[in-house]
């Protein structure tokens, strides 16, 4: 790891002499943006501010980077990754290389990413039950791993198949240790009661549209995991892949770690 961050650092430093004097090579960027995944969060953190802030007196160069850095946070995008998505518009917004107008992209990305960002408190909303009483995202005191999907998606009932099919997450709510939600975000309620889950699923629909309607959970796409600890703080958001799922629900349950936010740092990298 510490071999990686000095090459990143490295990488930074080329970069840097780039801009300078010839010009950045989009690819690098690309390359050293990408690498950031592979290491611990704070250190990833420093290195994407330091980045843009090399590239500051390069405003060619550093529209490069926020165009790079827009692309994080597309879950079908190989750059994804919510976290450096979300501190890179931060650093952005709070800079003045853009002009004002260029500007108002960039604040209203951030706005939608701060919503349930990780390790901030989830937002709850209401969903109505198979059954058909009105529960709370955030009832209980589990940790829970949330699925937005929607029933005419045919990547929705792929997710779906594969999470039936998962004996890690299967046993860990057998065990007690977490709840999966999946929570429909569509408007068919005919649809919806036609839908077969796992029956260790609580299966959900969002009757009021608080999800799409209200935005009350700001979803690129679907399928998208969501995993919250046990006090509701959320530590993986718009999550396309049920493989770092059941990575992230492993280390998780087996996890001494008790502060949340230390928790979400720590599955940062793990994909």
């Amino acid at each position: 790891m510490k071999k990686f961050l000095l090459s990143c650092l490295v990488a930074l430093a080329c970069i840097g002499a780039q801009a300078q004097f010839f010009g950045v090579d989009t690819d690098k960027l690309n390359t050293l943006f990408n690498g950031l995944n592979k290491l611990p969060h704070d250190n990833a953190v420093m290195i994407l501010k330091s980045t843009l802030n090399t590239l500051s007196n390069d405003p060619k160069a550093y529209r490069k980077a926020v165009e790079i850095i827009e692309r994080m946070g597309n879950p079908a995008d190989s750059l994804h990754n919510e976290v450096l998505y979300t501190e890179g518009l931060k650093t952005i917004t709070s800079s003045f290389v853009l002009g004002a107008s260029e500007l108002d992209r960039p604040k209203l990305l951030l706005e939608m990413a701060q919503k349930n960002n990780s390790g901030s408190k989830a937002t709850d909303i209401q969903y109505v039950t198979a059954d058909g009483n009105t529960r709370h995202l955030l009832d209980g005191d589990k940790p829970k791993l949330i699925f937005f999907n929607d029933l005419d998606c045919d990547a929705c009932t792929k997710a779906k198949q594969a999470m039936a099919a998962s004996q890690t997450i299967k046993a860990a709510v057998e065990q007690g240790k977490l709840q999966v939600i999946a929570i429909y975000t569509g408007t068919s309620e005919k649809a919806w009661k036609k839908a077969e889950y796992p029956a260790w699923v609580t299966c959900g629909w969002d009757k009021t549209q608080q999800v799409e309607g209200d935005e009350a959970y700001v979803l690129p796409t679907t399928p998208l995991f969501y995993l919250l600890n046990s006090d509701n703080t959320v530590l993986i958001k718009n999550e396309p892949s049920l493989s770092r799922m059941e990575k992230a629900v492993e280390a998780m349950t087996t996890s001494t770690e008790a502060s949340s936010i230390k928790l979400a740092k720590l599955l940062y990298s793990i994909k």
